[in-house]
């Protein structure tokens, strides 16, 4: 394959920067931008490179022989005059290659052009293939617009219509471009730009062009305060981190309920309200490196409350409304089927059973293929017990948030790895909380062994399960088989229960499971019940865990502590979770008015269970050999 650089621009705006330089040879991390450049296409096997060359043309072409060519065919033609981003092309048509990469002049990249070149090929019907991807400041940039299937349908160059929503991608001025798709416009009338002419031309004359949306780290460097991000950036290591070519971390959002107030089936934008506060956890994440890709179910298009189209504008004001607050995701993968049949105007082609509808992992599966994604440094966030479900069958840590469905939906009987408030919660304990409380834990069970168990206690929502989720994270980190056995699972209903908090759970059931749990001597499965929050009902038997001699259990609950004579030998390290207790309380209420109860009833539950839990519990501390005091002031907000 070929590669074009236009490199004839004159870096005006440079000039201070450069001096008599073109602006392709500024300096980026002590190397010339237009040898970033070169090496950049060399390593993805491109040997031959045409340089289109104009301003300051004499200093490009000894360059390049001071460099002798980096090994490969580097040609620099001047184009004459000025003659626009497609015209200085078109004036070279008889030079190109039958496909070939364009790379604009004033652009840091690194980008995985075997990729994006293998996209290009795999799709022969498309006369030209654009690299896009989404920005933080999309209202000022020029967008693209594409059919489900990548194809581009439309241009909108900026400024844009304030009343419009757009989807947030920007194209980022690289393509790969078959040569014969430019024939009929080789004697056009030049300057002609490649996005504002030349692309939107081929669109009315019926030709394809194709999308390859991507995160890769794409920037013009063509003014001074643009130059000095994209030299910071590359100080940083953040522009090599961004190429595809390395594993990426990502976090998969689900929608309804996460990012926007669930107001049932959102069949249209007028409905679509974002959460307070998503739109800056988003901004968060993207500042930190992470891929922002949401996963959403959207059964309302195989329902028929809404076409495809539809649904496309309902996302296009997402974008539109996240980009306001300069945030952006990476992608969207939605699945529009639904098995169930029997609604008005429902799609018959779509009343399928897929591999795409959570909890079925196929939409975290592609976007993994596609972003180069390392699951073990990602995350699932979600409202709903299908998101923890997704997550624990992808192999993915989870964040409950208490938003939308509050994991009461119990369609699954899953536990989420942690649970918070809301997105924005969400986020801080991802870049603030967890790296600590990782380190934490990893601290505190140094000496633990295959076959050991952990007890965490301490009162209710003071941390326990965090901690217990952080330990239990460490130890598979380290090889070991881990389960964390939660003691909420015993909760009986509510209509069995006996006064004071030894009487909530079935503790002689417990303590046998327990037992059974420690002596296991081979490989085995075993059936724990779940408790559902809020129907206040046991339901036995609901999910399975399977454990051998060698793996370490996380036993969680408030009278854990009381269990640890189950574990003989120096195999029990127990750990007490202490917290503020105006945190706790707050804590304490904010479960139960989410179950539906009022202050009144909330702040009674709390109140009783000062009486009869807090010392029973507090004495447990006397078993504990660590006591844990979680502090922080990132976990006021954040500590289950």
């Amino acid at each position: 394959m070929q590669a074009v650089v236009l490199a004839g621009g004159r870096g005006t705006r440079l000039r201070s920067r450069t001096g008599d330089l073109p602006k392709s040879l500024v300096n980026v991390g002590g190397r010339p931008l237009l040898e970033h450049q070169i090496l950049l296409a060399k390593q993805h096997g491109i040997e031959s490179i045409l340089i289109l060359v104009n301003h300051a043309a004499e200093q490009i072409v000894e360059f390049c022989n001071q460099r002798e060519n980096w090994g490969i065919d580097v040609l620099c033609v001047n184009d004459g005059v000025p003659r626009g981003t497609a015209g200085a092309v078109l004036s070279v048509l008889d030079l190109l290659d039958d496909d070939f990469l364009t790379i604009y002049g004033d652009t840091m990249l690194d980008i995985d052009l075997t990729r994006f070149k293998c996209f290009h090929e795999k799709h022969k019907a498309a006369a030209a293939t654009v690299f896009t991807h989404p920005n933080d400041h999309p209202h000022d940039s020029d967008l693209i617009e594409t059919s489900e299937d990548g194809m581009v349908t439309a241009f909108y160059p900026y400024p844009h219509d304030p009343g419009c929503y757009y989807p947030n991608k920007v194209s980022a001025a690289l393509y790969y471009i078959r040569r014969q798709a430019l024939f009929r416009w080789r004697a056009a009338v030049t300057p002609l730009d490649f996005g504002k002419d030349l692309f939107p031309e081929m669109l009315r004359a019926g030709m394809k062009i194709r999308s390859y949306n991507s995160p890769e780290y794409i920037k013009d460097a063509g003014t001074p305060a643009r130059l000095d991000k994209v030299c910071a950036d590359f100080e940083s290591g953040r522009i090599a981190r961004a190429s595809l070519t390395s594993p990426q971390k990502a976090v998969f959002l689900d929608r309804d309920g996460c990012i926007n107030v669930d107001y049932g089936h959102i069949d249209r934008p007028e409905r679509f309200e974002l959460i307070e506060g998503a739109a800056a956890a988003i901004a968060c994440l993207n500042r930190a490196e992470y891929r922002a890709i949401v996963v959403t179910n959207q059964p309302v298009v195989a329902r028929g409350n809404c076409s495809a189209r539809d649904l496309r504008m309902i996302h296009n004001k997402m974008e539109t409304e996240l980009g306001r607050f300069g945030a952006f995701v990476d992608a969207i993968y939605f699945c529009p089927h639904h098995p169930d049949r029997g609604f008005i105007g429902e799609v018959e082609e779509l009343k399928i059973r897929c591999e795409c509808r959570k909890p079925s992992t196929g939409l975290i599966n592609e976007a993994v293929e596609a972003f180069n994604i390392d699951r073990s440094q990602s995350w699932v966030i979600g409202d709903s017990s299908t998101d923890i479900a997704l997550a624990k069958r992808s192999g993915i840590r989870s964040i409950l948030v208490e938003t939308g469905a509050g994991g009461l939906d119990s369609k699954y009987h899953v536990t989420p790895d942690y649970t918070v408030s809301d997105l924005l919660e969400a986020a801080k304990f991802i870049l603030t909380v967890h790296p600590p409380l990782i380190n934490s834990a990893s601290d505190l069970i140094s000496q633990v062994k295959p076959g050991d168990v952990c007890f965490v206690g301490g009162l209710s929502r003071s941390g326990k399960s965090f901690l217990s989720s952080a330990i239990a994270e460490v130890l598979r980190g380290r090889g070991f088989q881990t389960e964390i056995v939660a003691l909420d699972r015993w909760i009986r209903s509510v209509a069995d229960r006996e006064p004071k908090v030894v009487g909530r759970s079935n503790l002689d059931e417990i303590r046998g499971v327990l037992s059974r749990l420690v002596g296991v001597r081979s490989r085995e499965t075993h059936e724990l019940p779940f408790h559902d929050k809020l129907r206040r009902i046991s339901r036995p038997r609901s999910e399975r865990i399977t454990i051998s001699p060698e793996t370490v259990l996380v036993v969680e609950g408030t009278v854990a502590l009381w269990l640890s004579d189950v574990v003989l030998g120096g195999r029990a390290h127990t750990f007490f979770v202490d917290i503020d207790e105006e945190v706790r309380m707050s804590r304490v209420a904010r479960e139960y008015l989410r179950q539906g109860m009022d202050w009144g009833a909330a702040a009674s539950i709390y109140r009783s269970r000062q009486q009869d839990e807090t010392p029973i519990v507090l004495a447990s501390r006397a078993h504990a050999k660590h006591c844990v005091q979680l502090r922080a002031i990132e976990l006021t907000e954040a500590v289950q």
